[in-house]
């Protein structure tokens, strides 16, 4: 029979290294300050095929992940129906709903380093995800709230519907 002191000794002894020391910190603990989405308006909207109507994905955090409320539009053919939608806050980031066909389908919005979020949704179809880099100005929200307003929506010309295109490089050549 084994006495019980030694026993005792090495189950305080195991629990107490599994216990101590700063492993890099705990993956549940990140959503509370492991990570953040800064302020702005990230999107990938562009003209279609010959400067045709507008396509792509866009939302604007005024507090970035620490926002209230997020502005949403996907523009297909264009730029109709922007919503703002409450946002929730998870251990990886930010979550909100949008209306698709009737169905309530949830919205997931992770950083992808300091420029870009990735936005995952899931339509029946499979999962969708997006790399949403941060651009300078509203591109399908302000076409969607211009035709509200009356205002002109932006056009390819204004420079703002391909945020990671540089502007052309004059040719050296006659």
């Amino acid at each position: 029979m084994m006495p019980v002191r030694p026993v005792l000794l090495g189950l305080v002894f195991l629990l107490a290294a599994g216990c101590g020391g700063d492993d890099g910190g705990d993956p549940a603990a990140a959503g509370q300050g492991g990570w953040r989405i800064p302020a702005g308006v990230y999107g990938n909207v562009a003209p279609g095929e010959n400067g045709g109507d507008l396509g792509g994905i866009e939302l604007s955090l005024d507090n970035g992940s620490e926002s209230e409320t997020v502005d949403f539009i996907q523009c297909e053919r264009g730029c109709d129906g922007a919503v703002e939608r409450p946002l929730r806050r998870g251990l990886n980031g930010i979550a909100f709903t949008i209306d698709d066909g009737g169905r309530t389908v949830d919205v997931i919005v992770n950083p992808a380093g300091p420029d870009a979020v990735e936005l995952n949704v899931d339509r029946g179809r499979g999962l969708e995800t997006h790399r949403l880099p941060r651009i300078q100005r509203e591109v399908g929200l302000a076409a969607a709230r211009g035709k509200a307003g009356g205002a002109a929506p932006p056009s390819a010309h204004d420079g703002l519907l391909a945020p990671s295109s540089p502007h052309p490089v004059p040719s050296p050549t006659p």
